[in-house]
């Protein structure tokens, strides 16, 4: 079988014979030498054409380059400390042009001429030409792989549920009605209520990964009308067990990903650290929002603002030395209907988010198992207990659970310091864009 490539950039050591597949670059034309940047998803090298030893059709192959042709490329590589992107590189001895591209491309990928991010979407699989935005989303391909890495060592399954459900997920208005063939359907605001009801199988840990949809007609840099949502759900005996398992999550992921010598030059590029706390800091939401007052914020009496989630995370990077936080035992009356209340406190639940570096990452707690007490919570909700196909199954020994969803672009964001959540979605849905 014939490869495409025999190697990667970044796999490359000197003194070794080299396929290599990629975009051009860069081009530089010196009379009997010419210089061709290779960008393959890995990284950037320079490859050597030298008249003489490589020949004229060869030679004349290189002076035809336009910028983002892609192209193999065989040759020796060979170490050249003066040589750019790491002291190697690639002495020319055969190329064919595989696709050419046309000039001049419709945005700049080089980084030298800034295009505005609305631009920038409207040509997304252009502008992940350029290696820095390519370089985002193979971290957040990383770390969703670590996090499944850590929870399979965990005994977790993996599940797939369907986006398409015969009733909104949290109720409330943002959600997308459909028309299922004859039949009215919504598109899943998160696939809670089937990562619950699988644990009635006898499955007592689970997560799913998919996309959700929430019809918030928001224009901030946080927000999305579709995202991707890492769910988990498992079997316990209080909160404390799935908060347990969340912290893991995130320590594995975060320890992995500064191990990964590929990102590790990525977040050295960008800039960035990504460091884990010793230990979360946890605050009720009573004692977040005392914290809050005693810092000039203006609360509100059933759930964060962003400006709380900002300075709260502030005042424990200053305190703790923790870019966490994790609020609990939020007010019933902003929570969904599928968590449990206290038993001595109605109006308070057994739930949580995690905030980083000012903005809520996950939001989870323990469920309302019990058939009667959930059926009550979903009528004081103000719900139609009809539109809940999914509570026949708790009639049939549903065992105590708790989960946690997490919002893989806010992380990413967070995690890179990315201004705008869409900078971290691959294709962005707003209340604009449903394009490309």
């Amino acid at each position: 079988m014939t490869m495409l490539r025999n190697r990667y950039i970044a796999e490359i050591k000197p003194d070794e014979e080299v396929k290599l597949a990629g975009h051009v670059y860069e081009i530089r034309d010196l009379g009997k030498l010419a210089f061709v940047i290779l960008r393959d998803p890995t990284g950037l090298i320079q490859v050597v054409a030298n008249r003489k030893a490589c020949g004229d059709e060869v030679f004349e192959k290189v002076k035809n380059l336009s910028k983002e042709d892609f192209v193999v490329v065989e040759g020796k590589a060979v170490a050249n400390e003066k040589a750019p992107y790491g002291g190697r590189e690639v002495v020319l001895s055969k190329i064919e042009v595989m696709a050419e591209s046309e000039a001049p491309l419709p945005i700049d990928v080089s980084g030298k001429i800034e295009s505005t991010l609305d631009k920038r979407l409207d040509w997304r699989f252009i502008d992940m030409k350029n290696p820095d935005v390519l370089g985002i989303f193979i971290f957040q391909s990383k770390l969703v792989g670590y996090m499944e890495e850590f929870l399979r060592k965990n005994r977790f399954v993996r599940i797939f549920t369907s986006r398409v459900t015969s009733a909104a997920t949290e109720g409330g208005a943002d959600y997308f009605p459909i028309l299922y063939f004859n039949k009215e359907a919504f598109l899943a605001q998160s696939p809670q209520l089937y990562k619950e009801s699988v644990l009635v199988s006898g499955i007592d840990r689970v997560y799913d990964v998919g996309m959700v949809y929430r019809a918030e007609p928001h224009h901030t840099p946080r927000h999305l009308c579709e995202y991707v949502s890492f769910d988990v759900e498992m079997v316990v005996t209080t909160m404390k067990d799935v908060l347990e398992i969340q912290e893991g999550m995130l320590r594995y992921a975060f320890e992995k990903l500064n191990k990964d010598e590929l990102v590790m030059k990525f977040l050295e590029k960008m800039g960035v650290e990504i460091t884990f706390p010793k230990k979360i800091p946890e605050v009720s939401f009573w004692e977040a929002n005392e914290i809050l007052k005693g810092l000039g914020v203006e609360t509100d009496e059933h759930d964060l603002t962003p400006e709380g989630e900002r300075r709260l995370c502030s005042y424990f990077a200053e305190n703790e030395e923790s870019e966490f936080v994790l609020v609990h035992s939020f007010p019933f009356a902003k929570k969904p209907f599928y968590l449990m209340r206290h038993e001595d406190n109605p109006e308070i639940t057994h739930s949580f988010d995690l905030l980083y570096r000012g903005l809520e990452i996950t939001s989870g707690g323990q469920r309302e198992h019990r058939y009667v007490e959930r059926v009550k919570n979903i009528k004081d909700k103000g719900l139609a207990v009809e539109q809940f196909d999914h509570l026949r199954f708790f009639k049939y020994g549903m065992p105590p659970h708790a989960g946690f969803g997490l919002g893989i672009e806010r992380l990413t964001m967070k995690m890179l310091n990315l201004k705008n959540v869409r900078e971290a979605s691959l294709t962005p849905r707003d209340p604009e864009r449903l394009v490309p």
